[in-house]
């Protein structure tokens, strides 16, 4: 052990998790710098049978915690110490602890299920709540539960409520330490807008240089603004002297390395990094974080089926990690270049990623495991929209039946390490006739398929715009990754893997792989902009605009689709790939720029149409359907429901989300938890709008509130209206109306006169839910916020009073405004 090592804090937890392990799962929390990765991993090996599994969210880190930790030992990785990413391990016989990314722990669940030779597994930094880490924590308490109970679970956390956790965990022993006691000055800077980071960042870098010693540490929110910024530094002159690295998940290992080590000539670093920085990496010298607050967040859109990269701020718990950086090894100096004030808005914790992915891989691996999502033991669960997306792919591509059941192409879809899309494809690939048409056989589409996997499950990538260039632009290293992961995947689609070259793959074959696994994205250009086959319009910036797109990668922005990475392809591939998508058929759709239903015949490939013409009559029963599916493949918070009805829905979620009472004649009955799940049970009821509905005026003109209150049970409807009130009587006798916000907050504007006399918080549910005052003005103007009458009488009333009296001499401001009597008068009309 080293002598830093032997003072971090989690030495102290050594002897207690020592004890606790021998009979019992244990929740770690401590902030960083406490030690918990590089120390307690290594205090299991005496209490441990078996190997030790340390999950770790991202590779960098596994790479760098395993030779920190063998270097502790005195080893080389691979001899006690080992680790596993995708397509690399370092690992041998004598390895106790094996450090993994997260999602190499599903599938070795996956294919050994009693996890034979395993003693422990380590959820570290499990507060960042990736997807792999809940599913992999939810499968580790499965196989505990029903084949292991020798197996044991440690999870540790830097910021996780362990409230939750010990709820999934009941009888885990919960272990805390402090971290580190240097302290981290903080300053605040000014709100910006987010184009104006870069000069913000340039300034404070600047003077950081010049104040302070040690290297500086600079959290960016993605790989663009890092390599925007670098080339900007190179006019610094305050640079002068410091090497400048780079850090962020998509670079090579050497680079990477480079950023964590101290520089070979002693010069000063300055590192521009993502979020990839805020964990269990060691990156000695930091003195100096400067940290943006913002973080680039790939979010799932279920109505386009693609990824929004949005930049976002930071939650409150990632601030504190990052300017943790500065106080590791000494006292340190963080520069938030944003306000105090806007730091007390942030959200506590960032969202689970689960709520935020596509998660057609989870729901596919929980039905492989042989169970539902709802049966496992989840912190968090996946949005039903989230789910229903899901469940059409895996229908579509045939890894599950109709009524949602695992067939037997899903199992074997489930076995291939890929996103089930990919994985399709290339079953398909292996499996199709000699020839699919006269220009295109299956040898060069299985030559193709392994790269085009490559290319999809590859994040360097991604930036690039034609496939065949990327491929043949690829350098020496990026070529070598490429060819492993291609070799990889070769042997599922039956292609000859010592002919695995990009130089000879034929373009076409390309087209038709990426078709085949994203025909949902197989592009039309009509004049000057491209259509989707899922009826999103796209852009694409190229001097050539071929007629037909096979699309690999794209980002949803909203009004239109950013097309990344493409390959040409003629319909004639298409007619081979696809028999019968170019058929005649009659379809109800919505008309974007005529924000109205159309019932078409059209001839066309999905929702791109090539010919077409209106019709007639139709069954109301399609206006219906139509609607409805309108309403389905959209994000619920773009339904044209209006306030009324997202303030009923509000309340709806708030009690499902308190478990809220429901009297004895609803015995049996739960909150319902899915706004598409009460639409679609209210059918019957909406049926008579929907049939007559033609535009999403006539849509938004639906009384939702009162049509989706009716299709509740009566015991559901009467205790909503009871415990979630949507108005409350105040003081001066009047009752006002409760606002449900999205944050569960309940808020009461009302008059700061009609108050006076009250003291006591407002509550509903039972008092389990403090309403927020929001105080107005005779004016009706927002004057204050509160939940805490009494202290808010007796403090800031003092100074808003001489404000009011100046302002509105006619209306009453008394001096004890806890014994006054409530009134919507003035004095006079008072007296």
């Amino acid at each position: 052990m080293t002598q830093e090592n032997a003072q971090l804090p989690a030495q102290s937890l050594i002897a207690p998790l020592a004890q606790a392990i021998a009979d019992k799962n244990v929740i770690i929390g401590a902030p960083p710098g406490a030690g918990k990765s590089t120390v307690l991993p290594q205090a299991l090996l005496p209490h441990v049978d078996g190997k030790i599994l340390v999950m770790q969210p991202r590779r960098v880190v596994v790479r760098s915690l395993a030779g920190y930790l063998a270097q502790l030992l005195g080893e080389k990785v691979g001899a006690t110490i080992g680790y596993r990413i995708r397509g690399e391990a370092k690992s041998g016989p004598d390895t106790r602890i094996e450090i993994i990314t997260e999602g190499i722990l599903a599938r070795l669940i996956q294919s050994d299920p009693e996890l034979h030779g395993i003693g422990a597994i380590v959820f570290d930094e499990f507060h960042e709540r990736s997807i792999h880490s809940d599913f992999g924590l939810a499968l580790a308490l499965d196989v505990q539960a029903g084949l292991r109970d020798d197996l044991r679970l440690v999870v540790m956390s830097a910021t996780l409520d362990t409230g939750a956790l010990q709820a999934l965990l009941p009888d885990a022993a919960l272990l805390t330490t402090e971290g580190r006691a240097y302290p981290v000055s903080v300053v605040y800077g000014k709100d910006v807008p987010g184009a104006h980071i870069v000069s913000q960042v340039i300034a404070t870098l600047r003077y950081a240089l010049h104040t302070h010693e040690g290297d500086v540490l600079v959290f960016l929110p993605g790989q663009g603004a890092i390599n925007h910024i670098a080339g900007q530094l190179n006019t610094l002159p305050g640079a002068i002297g410091s090497v400048i690295h780079r850090l962020y998940g998509a670079l090579p290992k050497a680079q990477q390395d480079a950023a964590l080590k101290p520089d070979a000539m002693g010069r000063r670093k300055v590192i521009l990094a993502t979020n990839i920085a805020e964990t269990s990496l060691t990156i000695d010298g930091i003195e100096v974080v400067i940290d943006s607050g913002l973080e680039n967040i790939a979010s799932f859109n279920p109505s386009s089926g693609l990824t929004t990269l949005r930049q976002q701020r930071i939650s409150q718990a990632s601030a504190r990690q990052r300017a943790g950086r500065a106080g590791r090894v000494q006292a340190g100096h963080c520069y938030r270049l944003w306000s105090q004030a806007s730091h007390e808005r942030l959200s506590e914790h960032t969202a689970p990623q689960i709520k935020r992915v596509d998660i057609a891989p989870l729901l596919l691996d929980t039905l492989n495991w042989g169970c539902n999502l709802d049966e496992l033991a989840m912190l968090s669960r996946p949005d039903a929209a989230q789910v229903d997306v899901a469940r059409a792919l895996l229908v579509q591509i045939g890894a599950l039946d109709e009524s949602y059941k695992l067939t037997a192409m899903g199992r074997d879809i489930a076995a291939i390490p890929c996103h089930p899309r990919l994985a399709a494809m290339l079953l398909r690939v292996k499996n199709m006739d000699t020839h699919t048409s006269a220009n295109l056989d299956t040898r060069l589409l299985r030559q193709a398929a392994p790269w085009v996997v490559a290319l999809a499950e590859d994040s360097a990538r991604s930036d690039q715009t034609h496939i065949s260039e990327a491929l043949m632009k690829l350098d020496a290293s990026a070529r070598r990754r490429m060819e492993n992961q291609a070799r990889r995947f070769a042997r599922y689609c039956g292609a000859d893997v010592n002919a695995l070259s990009p130089a000879h793959l034929d373009s076409e074959a390309i087209a038709a792989c990426v078709a085949l696994a994203y025909s949902d994205r197989v592009a039309y250009r009509r004049n000057n902009r491209y259509k989707l086959a899922s009826g999103k319009g796209a852009s694409y910036n190229a001097a050539s605009q071929p007629q037909w797109l096979s699309v690999l990668h794209a980002q949803d922005q909203g009004t239109e689709v950013a097309l990344r990475m493409i390959q040409p392809v003629s319909q004639e591939t298409l007619n081979a790939l696809f028999p019968g998508a170019f058929v005649q058929r009659d379809v109800v759709r919505f008309n974007a720029d005529r924000q109205a239903m159309e019932a078409r015949r059209v001839t066309g490939f999905g929702e791109i149409d090539l010919t077409y013409e209106p019709i007639g009559k139709i069954a109301s029963s399609q206006w219906v359907d139509a609607w409805l599916r309108f309403l389905s493949e959209r994000q619920i918070q773009d339904w044209p429901l209006g306030e009324e009805a997202w303030q009923w829905w509000r309340r709806l979620s708030l009690a499902a989300s308190l478990a809220l009472p429901i009297d004895d004649h609803g015995q049996g009955l739960t909150w319902p938890g899915s706004l598409t799940t009460l639409v679609e049970g209210a059918r019957d009821s909406l049926a008579s709008y929907l049939k007559k509905c033609r535009s999403l005026r006539e849509l938004s003109a639906i009384p939702w509130a009162t049509v989706l209150h009716q299709s509740l049970p009566w015991p559901l409807q009467q205790a909503l209206s009871s415990q979630l009130p949507t108005q409350l009587p105040v003081p001066s006798g009047r009752k006002h109306a409760l606002r449900y916000d999205d944050n569960q907050q309940v808020v009461l504007a009302v008059r700061m006169q009609e108050m006076y006399g009250q003291t006591q918080p407002l509550s509903i549910a039972g008092g389990r839910i403090t309403v927020t005052l929001e105080l107005l003005s005779p004016a009706g103007r927002p004057i204050q916020t509160t939940a805490d009458l009494a202290n808010f009488w007796q403090g800031s009333y003092l100074d808003i009073q001489k404000e009011m009296k100046g302002r509105y001499p006619k209306h009453f401001w008394p001096d004890d405004p806890t014994t006054a009597q409530a009134t919507t008068r003035t004095k006079n009309a008072m007296n």
